[in-house]
């Protein structure tokens, strides 16, 4: 081999070596460690984020206790079947007549499961009063989206109800989390919802003694146009004056007589300067001069002790 050649693949060599040299170097070296250090800082952003959205979700789970305590179960069956018969069970209590409960499929949502009920019956507003009464004073995690009231032509005083109610499955933090339960209803023993705004029955007595469907039957309830005119003393004994304005007429009453006007039915109590107190079905109802019976106030009953 001459010179020339020699010096022909030295030079071949060495350019083959650089670019060979450059080429290992930038694609078993350099290439991945850029690869890897760009990986280790998507996963140290993703252990941050992580985090991040750890706390806040112990954050929300520590506000949001009670939710997760108010919580349909976890198994789908048993929601189901379970707020069904406690349903129908309350149904029964209310005393309202072919009760029904139907069901929809779970939805998924982004904090758990939606469970979707279908209430229907026929009742009186004083058992409809009853049953939203009993609703809202467990803590389970439901609440009424949508409900419907109508008349029922020849029976007065009776309606067809119609609900829809949704209770929702919040999804654990945590698999081992005690809530929500398994396979058990929310426990109501000594847990009141704070829904209420007063714990007993004939707080809300009131939503059933007003003439709600007057309306919806049509004419005009008189106990509306009837209005306290008067308060006279007549032998030293107060006699109060109600106008009815419907047809002219005047009511007089002492105490312990009926005042009756319409819907309305109840005997006079007590006259305190311009202010009557009417007892009607074991509720005694504030009314002041110039107001119609419809607008007289109800009394608790503590206020019994404290005249």
């Amino acid at each position: 081999m001459n010179k020339r050649n020699l010096v022909t693949l030295i030079v071949l060599a060495v350019i083959f070596l650089w670019y060979g040299t450059s080429w290992v170097y930038k694609s078993l070296y350099k290439e991945p460690r850029v690869k890897l250090g760009t990986s280790i800082t998507q996963h140290k952003q993703g252990i941050e984020n992580a985090k991040r959205n750890i706390g806040l979700m112990q954050q929300f789970t520590g506000q949001n206790l009670s939710l997760y305590s108010r919580s349909m179960p976890r198994m789908p069956n048993e929601v189901r079947s379970q707020y069904s018969f406690w349903f129908r069970e309350l149904l029964k209590y209310c005393g309202i007549d072919s009760g029904e409960v139907k069901d929809d499929n779970p939805v998924k949502t982004a904090v758990g499961w939606n469970y979707r009920f279908h209430i229907s019956g026929t009742c009186s507003l004083d058992q409809l009063s009853r049953l939203l009464f009993e609703f809202y004073s467990v803590p389970f995690l439901h609440r009424i989206t949508a409900m419907s009231v109508a008349t029922i032509d020849g029976k007065e005083g009776q309606v067809n109800l119609s609900m829809t109610i949704d209770c929702l499955t919040m999804t654990p933090c945590y698999q081992n989390d005690p809530y929500p339960l398994l396979n058990q209803l929310p426990q109501t023993a000594g847990v009141p919802s704070a829904l209420m705004a007063g714990k007993d029955l004939t707080a809300y007595r009131v939503i059933a003694e007003r003439n709600l469907l007057q309306a919806a039957r049509g004419g005009v309830d008189k106990a509306d146009h009837t209005y306290l005119t008067a308060v006279n003393w007549v032998a030293d004994k107060p006699e109060v004056w109600f106008n009815v304005r419907t047809d002219n007429v005047t009511i007089r009453a002492t105490k312990g007589e009926p005042v009756n006007s319409g819907s309305f039915r109840g005997t006079l109590l007590d006259v305190i300067d311009n202010d009557v107190v009417i007892e009607r079905n074991g509720i005694r109802w504030l009314l002041t001069l110039g107001d119609c019976l419809n607008q007289a106030f109800a009394l608790p009953p503590e206020t019994k002790n404290s005249e």
